[in-house]
């Protein structure tokens, strides 16, 4: 599955700045090899993918890449992340039990993120946050690369929240290469409270939300010359440079 992934990169590049009729040839080839992993290692009676054709091991990493990858159908996409997420989040249950897995750590739960929200289930991101509101609690002032016990108590990759916060949450985005359109879908959960920038080529993008029962009162602040729109539950706003207030059923 990361051999699809960087095809499907490969095939955006070629079309961007390269050959057409390679991209074309790249997205053959992912076809190609999701069909076969469907075919080799999904498991009809527990609905997840095994780890290898034999299906005698399964693991989080395997069906996280494979919802975000698509290689499982969009779905039963929410129902593998909710099935693989019972056995290791609060709050997540599965309606049928799950086999034993390996469970993603700290690092790798960096893709579990882009599951999630590729999933439609950005709301549920914030449920994620367990492990670093116990690193916390363990005293650490940087992000381990595994739960204890472990020595790689300062791993870059374990720090994918900080991204995630900006991206998922306060729901910044490039809608166009270089940040020149914007896109913000905001994923809230339960806060009431989110305010967040983040520093383009052209200024800096700032949002601002305050949710309430009655629903969510947003301040966008784009760069001049810089447009955009806003997602909300379906909803597109559109987005003109400068800042602006608006009301989220």
């Amino acid at each position: 599955m990361q051999f699809i992934e960087a095809l499907r990169y490969a095939a955006e590049l070629e079309d961007a700045y390269g050959d057409a009729h390679l991209a074309q040839d790249y997205r053959r080839a992912v076809n190609r090899a999701t069909q076969g992993i469907r075919e080799q290692c999904w498991n009809k009676s527990y609905g997840l993918l095994a780890d290898t054709p034999s299906q005698r091991h399964f693991s989080q990493h395997a069906n996280i890449l494979g919802v975000w990858l698509d290689v499982i159908p969009t779905d039963q996409e929410k129902e593998v992340l909710t099935k693989i997420l019972s056995t290791s989040d609060p709050g997540f249950t599965a309606t049928t039990p799950p086999p034993a897995m390996t469970a993603a750590t700290n690092y790798f739960r960096f893709y579990l993120a882009r599951a999630l929200d590729h999933a439609g289930l950005g709301n549920e991101y914030l449920r994620l946050l367990k492990p670093w509101h116990d690193m916390v609690a363990l005293g650490l002032t940087t992000w381990a690369e595994s739960p204890e016990p472990t020595r790689s108590d300062s791993h870059a990759w374990s720090a994918h929240p900080n991204y995630d916060l900006l991206t998922i949450v306060a729901g910044i985005r490039p809608k166009s290469p270089d940040f020149e359109s914007i896109r913000i879908e905001p994923h809230l959960g339960g806060l009431k409270h989110v305010h967040g920038k983040v520093s383009v080529a052209q200024s800096v993008v700032e949002v601002q939300y305050d949710q309430s029962t009655s629903g969510v009162s947003a301040a966008v602040t784009l760069p001049p010359e810089v447009s955009g729109e806003l997602v909300w539950k379906g909803r597109k706003v559109l987005l003109h440079p400068g800042k602006q207030n608006l009301d989220l059923p």
